[in-house]
This record gives C-alpha cells, sequence and structure tokens, in this order.
C-alpha cells in the first residue's frame, strides 16, 4: 500500500490520510480542552494548595500507567487484525473517560475517568503504524510534520475553547472533548479503510502479547531503535512535568486563571503548526532528521531554563517566549523522532514499536507527573523546571553520543 512518488495519491487514497490528520487533531484538541481547567477542577476538590500539584501529578501518572499497559498490547493487536479496530477503540474509550471525568462528583471519579482513557490509549501508535502503512518512506518524516501540524491546530482550539467553555463551567471542556471523540469515531467507521492487508499482518498472537514487558523488548530489539527510544524518554519526562505544571506555574507566579492560560497553550500549538507545517521540511532537507531532533533538543533546554526562572522575573513575555522556545523545540523534535523510529523499524514490526516505544513513554509520563508533583508541592517551580532542563541536555548528549547509522544497517543489527 506504500505509495510511490511518481503515483500522485487518488481521492480514495487522500481521504485516509485526512482521517489521521483530523484525528490526531481531535486527540490534541480534547486534550487542549483540558489543561486550562485542570488545576482549578483538583483545586475544587482538594482546598490544600500544597497538595494540588500532586493530585494532578496523580491523575497524570494514573493515565500515564494504563497506557503502559494498554499501548504496546493494542499495537501488537494493530499488527495481527489491523489498524482501524485500534482506532475505532481508541476514540471511543477517549469519549468515554472524558465523560466520567466531566461528570466528577468526587476525587474517584476522576481518576476513573483517567484509567478508562488511558487503557484505551493506543490512537496514536495506531495512527503511526497507518501512516507506515500508506506512505514511502522519502514522505515519511514529511507526513509525520503534517501530523505534528494538525496537533499543533489542535493545541491552538482546544485550549481556546476549554477557556471559553470554562465560563459555563470547569466541566463543560470535558463534555465538549468526549463529544469530539465520539463524532470521530463515528465518522471513521464510515470512511477509513483497513491499512494492513491480510498477508502483511503478523501470523500469530496469543495470551503472552498481553504482557506489555514483551512489547517493551520488541521495541528494545534493534540498536538504533534502542537508542531513539532511550532518548525520547528523556525528553518527554521533562515534558509531563511541564504538562502538569505549567498551569500551575502561571496561576502561582503571575496569579492567572483558565482563560489567561488558555493563551499560553494556543502559543503552544502556533508553535507547533509554524514549526512543523513550514519550517520542518527545510530544516529536514538541511540538516536530516537526526540534526533536527538535536536541535529540536537544545531549544527544549533554553525554554525549560527560562521556566525555572520566572520566579525571579514574573514577567507574562517571559512565560510566552520560554514556551514558545520549548514548543517549537518539541515540534520539531517529536516528528523527526518519529520518523527515525519509524524508518529503522521494519514494517512487520511497525505496530510493535511504535507501541512499545509510546509504552515507554507512557511508563515516562509516570515518573514525570509523579515525581514533578513531588517537585513543585516540596521545592517550587524554579526546581521542577531546572530538573527538566537537565534531563532534556541528557537527552541531546545521548542522542550526540550516537553516530548515524544507516536504515538498513538499524534494522539488521
Amino acid at each position: 500500500m506504500n505509495q510511490t512518488p511518481e503515483s500522485p495519491p487518488s481521492a480514495a487514497q487522500k481521504a485516509p490520510l485526512l482521517f489521521m490528520l483530523i484525528t490526531a487533531f481531535l486527540f490534541a484538541m480534547g486534550i487542549g480542552l483540558v489543561f486550562p481547567v485542570l488545576p482549578f477542577i483538583v483545586a475544587s476538590y482538594v482546598p490544600n494548595v500544597g497538595q494540588q500539584a500532586a493530585v494532578i501529578g496523580l491523575l497524570g501518572a494514573a493515565y500515564a500507567l494504563c497506557s503502559f499497559f494498554s499501548s504496546p498490547v493494542l499495537g501488537a493487536l494493530s499488527d495481527a487484525y489491523g489498524r482501524r479496530p485500534v482506532l475505532m477503540l481508541s476514540l471511543l474509550g477517549s469519549g468515554i473517560g472524558y465523560f466520567v471525568f466531566g461528570l466528577g462528583g468526587s476525587l474517584w471519579v476522576l481518576f476513573v475517568g483517567r484509567i478508562i482513557d488511558g487503557l484505551c490509549a493506543g490512537g496514536l501508535s495506531a495512527i503511526f503504524g497507518y501512516v507506515a502503512d500508506t506512505t514511502s518512506e522519502e514522505d515519511r518524516g514529511k507526513v509525520f510534520g503534517q501530523i505534528g501540524a494538525t496537533v499543533g491546530a489542535g493545541f491552538i482550539i482546544g485550549p481556546a475553547i476549554g477557556g471559553l467553555a470554562s465560563h459555563l463551567s470547569l466541566n463543560a471542556p470535558m463534555f465538549l472533548a468526549a463529544g469530539v471523540s465520539i463524532l470521530n469515531l463515528l465518522w471513521g467507521a464510515l470512511i477509513l479503510p483497513e491499512s494492513l492487508s491480510p498477508d502483511r499482518r503478523s501470523k500469530h498472537f496469543d495470551a503472552s502479547h498481553l504482557n506489555p514487558l514483551r512489547q517493551l523488548s520488541g521495541a528494545l530489539a534493534y540498536p538504533v531503535v534502542r537508542r531513539l527510544v532511550y532518548v525520547s524518554v528523556l525528553f518527554t519526562l521533562p515534558f509531563s512535568i511541564m504538562q502538569i505544571a505549567l498551569s500551575l506555574l502561571g496561576r502561582d507566579t503571575l496569579g492567572w486563571g483558565p482563560a489567561q492560560m488558555s493563551t499560553v497553550f494556543i502559543a503552544v500549538g502556533c508553535c507547533d503548526i509554524v514549526a512543523q507545517g513550514f519550517l520542518l521540511p527545510y530544516l529536514l532537507r538541511a540538516l536530516k532528521e537526526r540534526g533536527v531532533a538535536q536541535l529540536g533538543l537544545l531549544l527544549g533546554v533554553v525554554g525549560m531554563v527560562s521556566m525555572a526562572l520566572l520566579p525571579l522575573l514574573p514577567y507574562a513575555g517571559l512565560l510566552y517566549c520560554s514556551v514558545v522556545l520549548f514548543a517549537v523545540g518539541e515540534g520539531i523534535f517529536n516528528a523527526s523522532q518519529g520518523a527515525l523510529i519509524s524508518l529503522a523499524t521494519p514494517a512487520e514490526a511497525q505496530g510493535q514499536v511504535q507501541g512499545g516505544a509510546q509504552a515507554f513513554g507512557s511508563l515516562a509520563q509516570v515518573v514525570g507527573p509523579l515525581s514533578g508533583g513531588q517537585l513543585y508541592s516540596r521545592f517550587g517551580p524554579a526546581a521542577t523546571f531546572s530538573a527538566g532542563a537537565v534531563l532534556v541536555l541528557a537527552a541531546f548528549g545521548l542522542l550526540t553520543s550516537q553516530k548515524p547509522i544507516n536504515v538498513p544497517e538499524a534494522q539488521l543489527s
């Protein structure tokens, strides 16, 4: 099903890619709807300000832990039974999870909502597998960049809608996120064909595939992929810390509420669109995937250091500048890193490796919110974001120390 550069895609071939782009957009929009209001929802159940960061970290960790167990299994299922059913299941789980979270009523209900969403969080690995099935190796980095740009668009529209909906109620953004997930599920059920033909599917699937540790070992089976996964984990840790701490940072240093914090996440989305939709193709031609990933990590370090300085220099301009730097770095890093992992993986193992890589990311997102919440509660934002800068710098060192290896060597080593 890989397209060749000589044959332009037909309308039937464009529809699945459009669905992938819109699905990535809606995933990001649903997440973005939540970010501006999450600290204020938690505050309604946890009046002790000192404990709020820790509870937000626990909510993030609960989602990530369930995703850790489910993502590699769903990735292997997509290799054995196709990408389409996994995507449909992911959208359904997201819709139910957001709806339960929106119902609220007590803290444990919030955790149930995040757990349901996490157990069905195989959507991105299935999207990456679908893209690998339907694009040529030459075009894969560009398509990953397009997906990243649509994620950026989701982060623009999501926080904006979340900030507006918060005027109705703090729970309204959750119900909106549930609604867009279910609408996308219905659309996908009507128009999305399967990308993985039966002759290219994994021939064996049994109960042992339900063991997430087996899927993790699959993601580490190829030396280049292994190094790339370690780099991704080192970046995901501070990224997940920032996700739970950024709204707290704005609230505690600048006194901002949900509507004002939504503008910060809108800035993140704008940067993703510019970086991945416009800059990335030029950067890939000039620096190749590895060089672009290194540049993204360096920008991430500068952004994290700038956030750590905000308690000393509480200016809105500094917050926006630091977020812009980190967002541009995150955008170009993730797009180029996803392409590197895909190119280093054999076709028959794309789902397993992408699912395993996502599971490692989920494991990092368990540790990141837990450690970040505790750091923020005990030592404040400066220490939290300084620790993030050190981790991103370590990721840069690990990636730089690896000599470039061509794709055939990566797959056969």
